[in-house]
């Protein structure tokens, strides 16, 4: 008598997990300008000052425009080029509409098509504004495989991650304990440790091969998503 497989709950991020943000990022730079910039740096430093004042853009202390405009401004004079603030607006404009030509890589699409096939299910637990991350999830047409009642965007919960309240949220809709879910995510201290202060199982794609932080329980890593692919193939099969 063959043994009856669990049910796993499989739990994304969407920015830079689904999708590689520094394509639409570096696009939107080169239709603007022509000075030289490490792009993999810059990318990297305007997710940090993101990170810096995203509270502030939350509550209200930064306008959305403010807080644009920060982010990039501050990522390109680390690396000595100075943008004005008109520039690092129009940058931004251009990065938001490249965003609705978002794809995921055949290698993303046969991770959703795996877990299909197996009967796992799926949800999106997303920081950031209601309808800038919908819009994002439309784009990559992600409800091909996860029903939209499973797709959790903090800007409709005023909750955000590493939160566990999201997490719980997510919990709920899956119906499944906390040692069956695994999440899938790029930032350590939204995706990693929410997930684990959640009791999930948290799997964290290291794309730029940052370094290990000591103290953090991570269950698996992976460097891109074909190494994904067979961390995924693998939790199935046990």
């Amino acid at each position: 008598m063959s043994k009856e497989k669990r049910l796993i709950g499989l739990v994304f991020d969407v920015d830079d997990t689904l999708y590689e943000q520094i394509v639409p990022f570096e696009n939107a730079y080169k239709s603007l300008f022509d000075m030289d910039i490490n792009m993999e740096q810059f990318y990297l430093l305007s997710r940090h000052y993101s990170d810096v004042k995203f509270e502030a853009s939350r509550n209200g202390e930064m306008t959305m425009d403010e807080y644009h405009i920060y982010r990039i401004q501050e990522a390109a004079r680390d690396l000595g080029v100075f943008l004005t603030d008109e520039q690092a607006l129009d940058m931004q404009k251009e990065y938001k509409k490249n965003q609705q030509k978002l794809q995921m890589s055949d290698i993303t699409i046969s991770i959703l098509e795996l877990a299909k096939e197996n009967n796992i299910k799926l949800g999106i637990i997303t920081n950031g504004p209601s309808e800038h991350q919908w819009s994002k999830v439309e784009a990559l047409g992600v409800e091909r495989w996860i029903n939209k009642d499973n797709i959790v965007v903090s800007g409709d919960y005023d909750i955000n991650k590493p939160d566990v309240r999201i997490f719980e949220i997510m919990k709920e809709k899956l119906q499944l304990p906390n040692d069956s879910l695994y999440y899938v995510g790029d930032s350590l201290e939204n995706d990693i440790v929410g997930a684990n202060n959640a009791g999930w199982k948290a799997i964290w794609i290291n794309r730029y091969k940052k370094k290990l932080p000591e103290n953090v329980d991570i269950y698996k890593i992976a460097e891109n998503n074909i190494e994904l692919f067979e961390i995924i193939k693998k939790i199935f099969e046990k």
